[in-house]
């Protein structure tokens, strides 16, 4: 162990005479320094930051060393195999350690917890070793009930040490540095083959008190049942294989009985079935089903842990929890006594917070679990005495509840309500409470009310009204062209309007079809195209300037029997085709009568074969003009 730490301040001189050795030693003319730890030389070129140790250190102190430079030993690892091993032998240790205290009486330690008879009674109690004396054989005890004695002999059986008891350190920790897996090793220290043996023996006595009970039962139930039939020798006689049955039957009513039985003795002791079955029940698993490890074979996945069989957290947390078949085992930290011992441990908490010490759940906890039971009773009786003050005070408890306004349904006093005997129909008519049940289609509108169909529902509006005379009512008809509602017997749509018929109903179906159309593109102005050319007889001087003269009256008829100069015809021919060669301009003025100006006084007759020749001439156009040959005619062409 290094000295401590000291610093004294050197004078100038002692300096001076350190830098005048370090150059000598780094020309050569003077010995470098030797190391007092290896006895090697120190280059003397070194830096003194690394040649001279530190104050805090020890300083130079020994002399000078470049100990303090070295690399420190590397801590020693401990495997999973390692740590156990080191466990096992300081195990092995204090076994031997606690066989010898035990058997001289002597090598107690102050501080070890040891157990021994308080007052020479028994049963033992722990306790925990104040003193030794020079001895070695006597010690002075403090129980954990806080009783003292002194001068307790330790030869007489009265005290000793056992593994338990001792609070001896087996960890491995002290001995190396544990590893990552040696460090999380749930079974760390486990002796199997001491501990399993000591089960395998526990169950192994317990089948035998087993079958001992079991073979105690069917000598009974065989002799209740021999009495049974001495005593009803006269009856009837079943046959051999009726009363084969019947002794099955009572074998396995009580085989049934028998079980439930001792599973109700020994479960609470990790024997056959009941909690303990239940515990190992949940990490078996039939050949058909999948393995835990096996549903995610992703390393960075849930934890499985194959010595327990057990894996905690989800293996696939992605999927959603309602289609999983494997959440983790974690669904066992909120089943059981678990949520309650976590409810205790919250109200321990609690209580230390609020400056209550002596309460612990893990000490005492049947004190933590009645004063739990006490605090909840004494809340829920503050939060009573709280309410009925309110309700005393304002009133109003009967709308509450029912009852007493505190949950329990009771009469009320001095309220004027009569609730004693009150029927459910009654309270839920003063609560305006109705349990009836009701069907509402997609759209929001009720279909079933109590299992019945519901109603046409009524409209608001007057129906099967008739009014002038009419026989449906308004609304019974539907103009598209107008987009307005009116009477399906006259196609009236006119709301005020009187009925007329048939013949009413033609005249309106003329008159919206001529204003509003039919309803479709362009079939309104269509109907008023109809109406204008649609031909009218006229009368009177009006009608004489309006009739239109005829084609025969005006060109005459071009019939056969017309009787015309070749001569004149042939001219005529002639004259029509220059006229047209002309773009129908006719040249000179004075060659062509026909081209005049509008002030022109003369004046020409057309002939006969003028005529003939302008009328064979259009003959030679193709087509025609199609007005031309319909002017006479009444048709009207169809619009499209």
């Amino acid at each position: 162990m290094s000295e401590a730490p000291k610093h004294t301040t050197e004078s100038r001189d002692d300096r001076r005479k350190q830098r005048e050795l370090a150059e000598a030693r780094q020309a050569g003319t003077a010995a470098p320094a030797i190391d007092v730890s290896s006895g090697q030389m120190i280059n003397p070129h070194n830096p003194e930051f690394i040649t001279k140790k530190p104050w805090y250190l020890g300083g130079d102190s020994t002399g000078p060393t470049l100990d303090h430079q070295a690399a420190g030993e590397k801590e020693k690892e401990l495997t999973l195999s390692t740590a156990d091993n080191v466990v096992r032998q300081e195990r092995e240790a204090l076994k031997k350690k606690m066989k010898k205290i035990n058997k001289s009486g002597k090598g107690f330690e102050v501080g070890m917890w040891v157990e021994a008879l308080k007052k020479g009674k028994r049963p033992y109690l722990m306790a925990k070793v104040t003193r030794v004396g020079k001895k070695g054989n006597e010690v002075d005890l403090e129980f954990e009930d806080g009783g003292k004695e002194k001068g307790v002999r330790t030869s007489n059986g009265r005290v000793k040490a056992t593994k338990v008891g001792s609070r001896a350190a087996t960890s491995s920790g002290a001995h190396g540095k544990l590893t990552y897996a040696s460090k999380r090793d749930a079974y760390h220290g486990y002796d199997a083959g001491e501990e399993h043996t000591k089960t395998i023996e526990k169950f192994n006595n317990r089948e035998v008190i087993r079958r001992k009970l079991r073979e105690e039962a069917l000598a009974k139930a065989s002799l209740e049942k021999g009495e049974a039939k001495a005593n009803g020798e006269g009856g009837d006689e079943d046959s051999d294989s009726d009363s084969d049955a019947d002794s099955d039957d009572s074998e396995n009513e009580f085989v049934e009985k028998e079980g439930k039985g001792f599973t109700t003795r020994l479960a609470r002791q990790g024997g056959v079935g009941g909690a303990q079955m239940m515990v190992t029940a949940r990490n078996l698993r039939i050949r058909e089903d999948t393995a835990k490890y096996l549903r995610n074979l992703d390393p960075n996945s849930a934890y499985y842990d194959p010595k327990s069989r057990s894996m905690r957290d989800n293996p696939n947390p992605e999927v959603n929890p309602e289609d999983l078949q494997f959440a983790g085992d974690n669904f066992t930290r909120i089943t059981g006594d678990a949520v309650d011992l976590a409810d205790t441990q919250l109200f321990a908490w609690d209580a230390q917070g609020q400056g209550i010490n002596e309460m612990h759940a893990q000490a005492n906890p049947s004190q933590a679990e009645l004063l739990k039971k006490k605090f909840k009773k004494e809340t829920e009786s503050l939060k009573v005495t709280k309410k009925m003050t309110v309700l005393d005070k304002y009133g109003g408890g009967e709308y509450l509840d029912g009852g007493d306004g505190m949950g329990g349904g009771g009469g009320l006093e001095g309220t004027g309500v009569k609730t004693s005997g009150e029927t459910v129909a009654e309270r839920n008519l003063r609560f305006g409470v109705s349990t009836e049940q009701k069907e509402y289609s997609r759209d929001g509108r009720m279909k079933k009310e109590d299992g019945k169909p519901m109603p046409m529902p009524k409209s608001k509006y007057e129906e099967d009204v008739y009014v002038n005379g009419h026989t449906t009512v308004w609304g019974s008809y539907f103009h598209k062209g107008a987009f307005k509602w009116g009477y399906a017997d006259d196609h009236s749509l006119l709301r005020s309007s009187y009925y007329t018929g048939m013949a009413g109903r033609k005249a309106n179906d003329e008159a919206n079809g001529m204003r509003f159309g039919t309803g479709g593109a362009g079939t309104a102005a269509l109907e008023q195209q109809r109406a204008m050319l649609k031909a009218k007889p006229k009368t009177g001087e009006v009608a004489a300037k309006q009739v239109r003269k005829k084609q025969s009256d005006l060109y005459g008829d071009g019939t056969a029997g017309a009787t015309l100069d070749e001569k004149k015809l042939e001219e005529a021919i002639k004259k029509q085709k220059e006229f047209e060669k002309n773009g129908g301009g006719g040249g000179e003025e004075e060659k062509d009568d026909r081209k005049r100006k509008y002030n022109s006084m003369a004046s020409a007759e057309v002939t006969a074969e003028e005529m003939e020749a302008y009328r064979m001439a259009k003959k030679r156009e193709e087509g025609g003009d199609m007005l031309d040959k319909m002017a006479d005619s009444e048709e009207l062409l169809e619009y499209k």
